[in-house]
C-alpha cells in the first residue's frame, strides 16, 4: 500500500511540473514583435546577420546568471551560439573567456561588470572600454546589443556619447529591456509625474534630457525594440522599471532611427527579474536579431 502511495505521489509531482512548465513556457497572450514600418523596410540596408556578434549587459547588481539562462535558451534553440565571456573590471581591466568566431552563426557575447554595484557613469564608461577592446583585439566592426536595466541605459549612453565613430564597434540593432530611461519613479496606483504624453514624459529626470540633448548622435541605421513589463498590480510597472519610463525611450530614439518599435509584456513572467527569463521575450529577441 505505501509503495502505491508513494507511486501515486511521485506521479502528481510529475504531473504537476508538467502543468508548470507548459504554463510557464506558455507565450499565448503575450505580444508579438511589431512589423517594421515602411519606411524601415525601404531604408534598412540589407545586411549579414550572421557575421554580426550581439553583446548582452546586465543591470544594476547583475551577474553571469542574469543573461546566462536566455544564452543558454538561445544556444539550445540553435538560433545563436555562446562565444565570449567578457569581464571587466573598476579599473578597466578586461579579460576574456571563451573563443570568438564570427563565422559561427550568431556569435554571442557576455559582458561582466566585476563592480556590479557601481554608479550608471561608471557603467557606461566601462563599456566604451570594453566595445573598444573588441573591436582592437577581435576586429569587430559592427555588434547588435541587448541589455536589461541599467544595462539598456549604458548601451543608449553609448550609441548616444560614441555616435558613429571608427575607433568603436557600430551598434546594428539594440534591444533595450526594462531599461528606466527616465528613472525609477512608480505609483502605487500607477501615476506618477513623470507619465507619458503624446509629446514625452511630463517631467524629465536628469538622465533622460541629457539623452534628449544628444540623441542627434544616435546612428540613423540603428534598429532599436524597447521591451517593458507590466505585472498588472495597478502600479504599471514590472515592480522596478515603470512601463513609462521604459517606454520614454520612444522620445529618444523614433525620430532619430529609421526602425524603431516596442513591446509590452504582462503578468507575473514580465516582473522585472523575470523578463530576461521569460520565453516570450527570447522569442522576440531572436526574431528582431536574426530573423529579418
Amino acid at each position: 500500500m505505501k509503495k502505491i502511495s508513494l507511486i501515486l505521489f511521485v506521479f502528481m509531482i510529475l504531473i504537476g511540473s508538467i502543468i508548470f512548465y507548459s504554463k510557464w513556457n506558455d507565450t499565448t497572450g503575450q505580444p508579438k514583435l511589431p512589423q517594421k514600418n515602411e519606411r524601415a523596410k525601404v531604408a534598412k540596408k540589407e545586411t549579414v546577420s550572421e557575421s554580426i556578434p550581439t553583446i548582452f549587459v546586465h543591470g544594476y547588481s547583475g551577474t553571469k546568471n542574469s543573461f546566462g539562462g536566455m544564452i543558454k535558451r538561445l544556444t539550445k534553440e540553435k538560433v545563436a551560439t555562446p562565444s565570449l565571456i567578457a569581464t571587466i573590471t573598476s579599473d578597466g581591466e578586461i579579460t576574456y573567456e571563451g573563443e570568438f568566431n564570427k563565422k559561427e552563426k550568431n556569435p554571442m557575447i557576455q559582458i561582466l561588470f566585476a563592480d556590479n554595484k557601481s554608479t550608471e557613469e561608471n557603467q557606461s564608461w566601462w563599456l566604451q572600454e570594453l566595445m573598444q577592446s573588441l573591436k582592437t583585439k577581435y576586429g569587430i566592426e559592427k555588434v547588435n546589443a541587448v541589455g536589461h536595466s541599467m544595462g539598456g541605459v549604458a548601451l543608449t549612453n553609448y550609441v548616444t556619447a560614441v555616435g558613429i565613430n571608427g575607433a568603436y564597434p557600430e551598434v546594428e540593432k539594440l534591444v533595450l529591456i526594462a531599461a528606466p530611461i527616465n528613472g525609477l519613479e512608480i505609483g502605487e496606483d500607477g501615476i506618477t509625474d513623470y507619465d507619458l504624453t503624446e509629446n514625452g514624459p511630463k517631467m524629465q529626470t536628469e538622465r533622460f534630457a541629457n539623452f534628449d540633448t544628444l540623441k542627434e548622435k544616435i546612428p540613423s541605421e540603428l534598429a532599436v525594440l524597447t521591451i517593458a513589463g507590466d505585472k498588472e498590480n495597478g502600479t504599471k510597472s514590472d515592480g522596478s522599471v515603470s512601463v513609462a519610463s521604459a517606454l520614454s525611450a520612444k522620445f529618444i530614439y523614433q525620430s532619430q532611427v529609421t526602425d524603431y518599435r516596442e513591446m509590452v509584456f504582462t503578468g507575473i513572467k514580465a516582473s522585472h527579474s523575470l523578463l530576461h527569463e521569460n520565453t516570450g521575450v527570447d522569442k522576440a529577441v531572436a526574431e528582431f536579431l536574426w530573423s529579418e
